[in-house]
């Protein structure tokens, strides 16, 4: 009786999916989930998949995550720790889940909401996001944080499959390198803006960039004025320690 069993569980695990097929082991604490740099984003349709857990000789490593383009009308599912009745935990994978439809005709523009005010320096603005929730997507307001020593928050946006149809891509926090920050703000110099080329121009503020070792000014500019969308300027973020950092401008949708 035993042989037929034992063949029944060798082809359950060769047939298992492969994010499932994993052997699992347990440990008694779970390791401290690493920051990780994402490279460049390849294109606007990428998005990022999280690193896993992968038990290596008795302890888990984690593997780096990467940007792809999601197979269309699937989500990715994070892998996550799993706690044991004896107080263990083992990682379970993450895998793509089918849903039955999450793609929009049109991308949706952000509500017309109030900003709060900036409450201080310190405190840098994490941008809204679009949520999929079973068969729509709800938005879910930015608002004002002080963000932890040297990240930045990376807003989200729309991208697209290639049959047209559109699917937010989250933001993310990232880490920005200790050499960028000032002591101090550099002052705006004297800038004369000039005439508008005609009514349908619209002014692009200047903003600061990190070049060479210091913040370069890069004076504002007028551009053709795009009906769904709005520049909103970037502004100075100050760490706890009093040094300064600039956080950049972004388009957002109209």
């Amino acid at each position: 009786m035993m042989r037929p069993i034992l063949l029944a569980l060798v082809m359950l695990a060769f047939f298992a999916p492969q994010s499932r097929a994993q052997i699992s082991i347990s440990i008694n604490i779970a390791p401290p989930e690493p920051f990780v740099v994402r490279p460049p984003q390849p294109s606007n349709n990428h998005i990022w998949v999280e690193g896993e857990w992968v038990n290596q000789g008795g302890h888990y490593v984690k593997q780096p995550g990467s940007w792809t383009v999601p197979p269309k009308d699937q989500i990715w599912i994070k892998g996550e720790w799993i706690h044991n009745p004896d107080g263990t935990v083992y990682w379970q994978p993450g895998y793509w889940k089918p849903i039955p439809h999450m793609g929009v005709p049109n991308w949706i523009p952000e509500p017309d909401y109030l900003r709060p005010p900036r409450p201080s320096n310190m405190t840098m603005w994490v941008s809204g996001e679009w949520i999929w929730l079973g068969d729509h997507y709800k938005y879910q307001v930015g608002y004002w944080i002080v963000p932890e020593p040297n990240k930045v928050f990376i807003r989200g946006h729309w991208a697209q499959w290639p049959d047209g149809e559109w699917y937010w891509v989250a933001g993310y926090w990232n880490r920005i390198p200790d050499n960028v920050f000032v002591s101090a703000i550099p002052p705006e110099p004297q800038f004369n803006r000039p005439p508008a080329p005609s009514p349908q121009h619209v002014w692009i503020d200047a903003e600061w960039t990190w070049q060479n070792g210091g913040f370069a000014y890069k004076p504002g500019y007028w551009m053709p004025r795009d009906p769904h969308r709005m520049w909103v300027r970037g502004y100075w973020h100050q760490r706890h320690d009093g040094n300064f950092y600039w956080v950049d401008g972004y388009w957002a949708w109209v």
